[in-house]
C-alpha cells in the first residue's frame, strides 16, 4: 500500500491544543520535548516563518515535521532553499509510511515557492536507530548531499578539529522538486 493510499494516516497543521499531548507522547517514548518547543514552532507558524504538521495514525499522534522558509544553515538561506526541519516519528510508529507522508506534505508546500528543498540529518545511530532511519529514508526519496560536508551548530566543520557526535553534527541534503 502506498503512503497516499494509507487511510490510517492523516496529516494536518498542528494546533495549540495539540501541544501537551505531543509533549507527553515524546516523554512517554523517553524522548523529552518540552511544550515550549512546540509553542515556539506554532508562533513561527503564525508569522509564516515555519509551517508545522502533525501526523495521526488511526487518530493517535504519531509524528510531526516543520518547514522553515529561511534556514539557519547559511548555504540554504543564501540559495533561498527552504529547510524541512525536525521530522520526528515516534519509535512505535516507524515503518508505517508516516515519515514519508510528512515529507510529502512538506515537499509539496515547498514546491509552491521553490524548485528545491533541503534537509539536515544527524550522523549517529543508537539503540533506537538514531538517525539511521532518516538517513535511509532521505536517500530513497531522492535527497543528495549538498557537497559542503558536515556542520556543527550550523558552522562548517574544520578538518582535524574534534566535534561531539550529537544532534548538532549535521550532514545536509537537497532534493529537486
Amino acid at each position: 500500500m502506498s503512503d497516499l493510499e494509507n487511510t490510517d494516516i492523516s496529516i494536518r497543521f498542528m494546533q495549540y491544543s495539540d501541544v501537551p499531548h505531543i509533549s507527553r507522547a515524546f516523554q512517554d517514548a523517553h524522548w523529552p520535548k518540552p511544550n515550549m518547543l512546540f509553542e515556539s514552532y506554532l508562533n513561527e507558524h503564525q508569522t509564516k516563518k515555519r509551517l508545522i504538521w502533525v501526523a495521526l495514525y488511526r487518530g493517535l499522534f504519531a509524528g510531526y515535521v516543520t518547514l522553515k522558509w529561511i534556514s539557519e544553515y547559511q548555504f540554504f538561506s543564501n540559495q533561498l532553499i527552504p529547510e524541512i526541519a525536525d521530522l520526528n516519528v515516534l519509535p512505535s510508529y516507524r515503518n508505517l509510511g508516516i515519515g514519508s507522508c510528512l515529507l510529502n506534505q512538506a515537499e509539496q508546500a515547498a514546491s509552491t515557492q521553490c524548485s528545491s528543498v533541503g534537509i539536515g540529518v544527524g550522523l549517529y545511530g543508537g539503540s533506537d536507530g538514531g538517525y539511521g532511519f532518516a538517513q535511509r529514508l532521505y536517500v530513497k526519496r531522492g535527497y543528495i548531499p549538498d557537497g559542503k560536508g558536515v556542520t556543527y551548530n550550523y558552522q562548517y566543520a574544520i578538518p582535524h578539529k574534534q566535534y561531539p557526535l550529537d544532534d548538532d553534527l549535521i550532514l545536509w541534503f537537497i532534493k529537486q522538486l
